[in-house]
């Protein structure tokens, strides 16, 4: 109930943003940008930073960084799949619960000395997934606020 009443609050804050469509789209991208990463708690004022190089809507990234915070250990085993997928190597990273905030963070600091990490798929998996995902989400959070902002205001309330 908690978290469905905080989710419900931070639409409305959304939804009744004054900026253009673009604006709000461009900066909930940039808020859940870095969730790819492990960023250790530095992730809302990297999506506030993201947000204002890309000029976009600073509390739309807050926003999208607040609503992407739980999804942190799906987006990591993504970076592992993905980077699996497309290098043809084996992960050990197979489940949500093999998903580890420290070793994604070693392995994405190992990533950056040798091609042959796991630390290597991660940083792959991270990019390929961040192009791919902010491109949808942005086409889709810029179609719910352009078509839909009005009615979805009415009926959150």
């Amino acid at each position: 109930m908690k978290i469905a009443r905080r989710m419900k609050y931070y639409l409305l804050r959304l939804f009744r943003l004054n900026a253009s469509p673009h604006q709000v789209a461009v900066g909930f991208t940039m808020g859940l940008i870095p969730h790819w990463f492990p960023t250790f708690g530095l992730g809302p004022v990297l999506s506030i930073g993201l947000a204002k190089l890309a000029r976009a809507n600073t509390v739309s990234a807050i926003v999208g960084g607040v609503m992407g915070t739980p999804a942190w250990p799906l987006l990591f085993l993504l970076n592992y799949q993905v980077g699996s997928l497309l290098l043809d190597r084996k992960t050990t990273v197979d489940e949500v619960e093999d998903v580890d905030y420290i070793n994604a963070l070693y392995h994405t600091v190992d990533g950056i000395d040798s091609m042959h990490s796991s630390g290597y798929l991660f940083l792959t998996g991270a990019i390929i997934n961040i192009l791919i995902s902010s491109i949808f989400i942005y086409f889709i959070v810029y179609f719910l606020f352009k078509m839909y902002r009005m009615r979805i205001l009415h009926k959150i309330r």
